[in-house]
């Protein structure tokens, strides 16, 4: 059975526009390890810290021009070791000395790249009373408070792999999830009147009944323009919650206020279904730009304020946004447990890695227009040569018959 996996970001040198990245591809852009030691690995960096060390990634000379645009900092990672928290700390541009520092939680123990995000939009100190600088002394220290060492300092050996530190306008785009990592929400982790957990290849929403069960997205923003439909697999175990209501924060107002609509789901269920949930005809004056802050929220229609009931759990295995009026059941998220491709960003050529037997390539615009498309693929590489420098879409097909 031929399989399609789209699709997939890809920049072609000299990236254009406002955004920064360090994807440490045989190189390490600058960045040192500080009470650790840093490794370059060909597509990423490695910190490796001893017990009751302080860990910290550190640049000197980031050269964040732009912080006004680049309000957003990424941070995609694998956290083999036990710490907890990443304390992020930038200068304060508007004081004219000093640092300032946020903390995120981070999950420890990882087999898999993670990607944590830090909203300093808007944020006095970052962007100089938004009249624009430069952030060069930078820090992510890696910490684990409340420790067996009774600081902040991380309680065992460990390592942690990193993929990539971005500064970046938007929170970085996703637009399919999988739920293929147990323990793993990818972002839908901000929960109201619910709990939630990752096993089996879904996310299982439990409500607590209260109030709607709400669970939010705050890590990952979907280009709403290019992509009008949200499809969500799902199966809902309550025999009393009926509805689900989608919402959703965009560029419409700023990311102001949220706004979404509202759907009818099945009951009892025995087996998963799919929902096609066409946001621009729905909410088309509000799905448009970007959209971030996605909410899935479960609801009881009989309740005084759609209250939901903990009856039941809400499983999802899959959420995907895309152009198509129903869901692709051969689509699968390009990850790297099936299928990566490197370098990205790239100048010549693009190296495909993986089980998988690739047979054909297409390349989109960043409007959706296709550029290039191929099947010449020799020695598991493509030729880019040919591009402008920009960012595209790449979509790739499998013809290999183990899918």
């Amino acid at each position: 059975m031929r399989k399609f996996y789209t699709l997939f970001l890809l920049a072609v040198l000299p990236i254009l526009g406002f955004s920064q990245t360090f994807d440490f591809t045989n190189a390490d852009g600058g960045w040192t390890g500080v009470q650790s030691s840093l490794t370059l690995n060909p597509t990423s960096i490695t910190l490796d810290f001893v017990t009751n060390q302080a860990p910290k990634l550190r640049h000197a000379t980031a050269g964040v021009t732009n912080p006004v645009t680049n309000g957003v900092i990424a941070i995609t990672l694998k956290n083999n070791s036990s710490v907890n928290e990443i304390r992020f700390v930038y200068e304060k541009l508007a004081t004219g000395s000093g640092t300032a520092g946020v903390v995120i939680p981070i999950t420890p123990n990882t087999n898999y790249y993670k990607t944590y995000v830090i909203d300093l939009s808007g944020d006095a100190e970052w962007d100089n009373n938004a009249a624009g600088g430069t952030q060069n002394a930078l820090d992510f220290a890696f910490r684990e408070p409340g420790g067996a060492n009774g600081n902040v300092n991380v309680d065992s050996d460990g390592s942690i792999e990193i993929d990539k530190v971005e500064f970046i306008p938007n929170r970085p785009e996703k637009t399919v999830y999988t739920f293929d990592n147990d323990g793993d929400p990818e972002g839908w982790s901000d929960l109201v009147d619910a709990t939630t957990s990752v096993s089996g290849g879904s996310l299982i929403v439990t409500p607590t009944a209260g109030a709607i069960g709400k669970v939010t997205n705050s890590t990952f923003s979907v280009n709403a323009t290019n992509n009008a439909y949200m499809h969500i697999v799902y199966k809902n175990l309550s025999p009393t919650n009926n509805q689900l209501r989608i919402q959703f924060r965009s560029t419409f107002d700023n990311y102001t206020s949220f706004n979404g609509a509202t759907i009818t789901i099945s009951q009892s269920m025995a087996g998963f279904e799919t929902l096609d949930i066409d946001l621009q005809t729905l909410k088309p004056t509000e799905w448009t730009g970007n959209a971030q802050d996605l909410q899935v929220a479960l609801r009881n229609s009989a309740n005084a304020g759609n209250v939901a009931n903990a009856d039941g759990n809400l499983e999802i295995s899959q959420i995907v946004f895309d152009n198509n009026i129903t869901l692709s059941t051969n689509r699968q998220e390009l990850n790297a447990s099936n299928f990566s491709f490197y370098p990205n960003p790239a100048n010549n050529v693009v190296y495909f890695k993986g089980n998988s037997q690739i047979t054909k390539a297409a390349i989109y615009d960043i409007t959706g227009k296709q550029v290039f498309e191929t099947s010449r693929i020799s020695n598991n590489s493509l030729d880019i040569s040919k591009l402008k420098s920009g960012l595209y879409l790449l979509s790739v097909t499998d013809k290999n018959d183990i899918y």
